[in-house]
């Protein structure tokens, strides 16, 4: 029994010393658009529906079929870096395929849209970063409305696959330190107005980037799914495609929903501080 135990943890060690690190990709295609013909043509796809409501709200009322997550599922814990996704990006892809998504699967996420806090966007953004490539968001009762019967088909677990991390839609610490003292650099602060009053980088005199409030609500439409003129909102601020634009919330959930909405409008430069304002006051 004793030599049984041995070569049962001895096979484990090797397995886990031969499982090979996520795969590390340039880019990603864009997320989908905005537009009612899209949101359509993906539902008649039977997409995963993932609904980011809280438990409360999802057990209250939801869509047959959908199944409940919270962004914090794939995130620390630490409350200077509850932005931060888990370390441990195989672990989330093994979730994932257990609730029936794989890097080709399509995926609607639908939450409380502007109404709530960017859920459905830091969710999508997140699977963005392992290399979900079919993303949309939605808002709920946008979702309900268009769904009155309609139950999608039971969930089939998918084998487990390999992340390929995009590494362009966010930005470490350490980097975002050192591009705040950029003149050329767009930092987008997505905070309300009165958060960005009482509380700013632009403060701090290291930092030399352009510091910009926008609100992340006026990235999407009243169903969820992100603006179709976006470049006309950022053209507005003096802000070009070509700039390098570091988006930062709190801790990291509306940053990853605007990240989500430009990326998909075509700002290929766009990464989000997933550490945001919580994070930063740690740096010294």
């Amino acid at each position: 029994m004793r030599n049984l135990l041995v070569l049962v943890l001895g096979f484990f060690v090797i397995s886990c010393q031969m499982v090979p690190a996520p795969t590390k990709v340039v880019s990603q295609e864009s997320v989908q658009g905005g537009d009612q013909n899209t949101l359509d043509l993906f539902r008649k796809n039977n997409p995963v529906v993932l609904d980011v409501r809280s438990p409360f709200d999802f057990n209250l009322m939801h869509m047959p079929g959908a199944i409940n997550v919270r962004w914090e599922d794939f995130s620390q814990t630490e409350s200077h870096a509850r932005g931060l996704l888990q370390p441990d990006l195989f672990a989330i892809a093994r979730r994932l395929s257990l609730i029936g998504i794989d890097p080709d699967s399509k995926v609607l996420v639908v939450g409380k849209g502007i109404r709530g806090q960017g859920e459905e966007g830091r969710v999508a953004w997140t699977l963005k970063v392992l290399g979900v490539k079919n993303v949309m968001t939605l808002n709920h009762d946008h979702f309900r409305e268009a769904n009155p019967r309609e139950a999608n088909p039971p969930i089939e677990n998918k084998p487990y696959w390999k992340p390929s991390v995009d590494e362009t839609l966010f930005i470490n610490a350490r980097d975002f330190k050192a591009l705040a003292a950029d003149e050329k650099v767009v930092i987008l602060d997505v905070r309300s107005l009165p958060e960005f009053q009482q509380e700013n980088i632009s403060k701090n005199k290291k930092v030399k980037a352009n510091v910009i409030n926008m609100d992340w609500k006026v990235f999407f439409q009243e169903s969820g799914m992100p603006k179709q003129n976006l470049e006309s909102l950022l053209t507005a601020k003096n802000i070009d495609k070509e700039q390098m634009i570091l988006v930062m919330s709190n801790h990291g959930v509306r940053s990853a929903a605007a990240t989500y909405a430009l990326r998909g409008a075509g700002y290929r430069q766009v990464r989000n501080f997933a550490g945001g304002l919580e994070q930063w006051r740690s740096l010294k």
